[in-house]
């Protein structure tokens, strides 16, 4: 006696879930990532920020040279002027070749000036090239009066700076974190639905030798198993996570508070250097309205020695002392103006409103 059996079968199904109550540990977390990237977003405009003030310093720097430029073909076209006075003086015997030697001293210390001029220019377009992108001529190309930048009105806070208002949105994203891990505590509840379908054909038992019957055969053309529909609701609740869940609340806290503590050291830091930078830009205002005295002062002492000098009431020397006075003092009234515009420039950088101030 034997028996054998064989088929086919065909099974589908198909099933879903779908979580109706996670403890709000969904739209905290996604409220928590949204405000890292906000953080993120604000130290990338910080970054931008303290660039800016670097290329502006730079440019400055850039736009010295071209007034200290301007100065030193100031003074080589009145001493080449006196040179060819005395040289002329020299052929008739009115003056004495040490005159002549004094002045062209006096121009050659002037070629050097150009000279260490055109390498520090070089220098500095270089070095502009690489913190903008703008090719090397085109950056030597570039040029605007360096004068003075006096704001309408002082900063009085820091509070529009990005890396407090990244600090603060890091803050938001600690809290939105910290009620995700508590709401952990809490059961998920969930709905579910599966359906399934079952069909068994083409199958045949056959039990051989039986007494009576012999060999029996029993084909089956087909059974199906209509589909089989299930919905419900479901709920899990991790009861014991082995402290894991109260050690991520714990590491929450730890940084919220040192975020907190950085945010408050950081505020502080910057009213301080807030204060400073008010004091240096209100100092070189005052330094600049000493110096446009010093310019006129030093214009007018240049003037008369050149006609002193003409008359024969002084010689040579006090008329190079008179134009090196000059050039000293006009050489650092410009110094002044790129020390208050850089105090300026710091102040809007130290109260956040140096992009703000450029777009406007």
């Amino acid at each position: 006696t034997g028996f054998s059996m064989h088929g086919q079968a065909a099974y589908a199904g198909v099933s879903v879930k779908q979580i109706i109550f996670s403890g709000l540990q969904i739209p905290n977390g996604i409220k928590a990532l949204q405000e890292k990237a906000a953080a993120q977003q604000y130290l990338e405009s910080a970054s931008r920020e303290t660039l800016s003030k670097d290329i502006i310093a730079s440019f400055d720097q850039l736009m010295l040279l071209d007034e200290v430029d301007k100065l030193i073909v100031d003074s080589e076209k009145r001493l080449k002027k006196e040179q060819e006075k005395v040289n002329k003086a020299i052929q008739n015997g009115l003056a004495i070749p040490y005159d002549r030697d004094k002045l062209k001293l006096a121009l050659l210390e002037l070629e050097e000036k150009k000279v260490e001029l055109s390498g520090n220019r070089d220098l500095l377009c270089q070095k502009i090239e690489q913190e903008t992108g703008v090719s090397f001529h085109e950056v030597g190309g570039i040029h605007y009066r360096l004068k003075p930048i006096f704001l309408s009105e002082l900063p009085r806070d820091v509070e529009q700076r990005s890396e407090l208002k990244a600090l603060d949105a890091s803050s938001k994203a600690y809290e939105y974190l910290y009620k995700k891990e508590k709401g952990g505590a809490l059961p998920a509840v969930f709905a579910f639905g599966s359906a399934n379908y079952l069909n068994v054909f083409n199958s045949k038992l056959t039990v051989k030798d039986q007494p009576l019957f012999g060999t029996v055969n029993l084909p089956l053309n087909s059974i199906k198993g209509s589909p089989n529909v299930m919905v419900g609701v479901g709920v899990k609740w991790d009861l014991y996570t082995g402290g894991e869940h109260h050690n991520k609340i714990k590491q929450v806290k730890l940084d919220q508070h040192i975020n907190t503590t950085k945010r408050e050291d950081t505020q502080e830091k910057l009213n301080l250097l807030l204060s400073k930078n008010t004091v240096t830009y209100t100092t070189g205002n005052q330094k600049l309205k000493v110096g446009e005295q010093q310019l006129k002062v030093a214009e007018n002492n240049l003037s008369m020695a050149v006609k002193q000098y003409q008359a024969g009431l002084i010689d040579v020397t006090e008329l190079l002392a008179a134009e090196n006075d000059w050039y000293k003092v006009n050489l650092g009234y410009f110094n002044n103006v790129l020390q208050q515009r850089t105090a300026a420039v710091e102040l809007l950088h130290t109260s956040g409103k140096l992009l703000q101030t450029i777009h406007e």
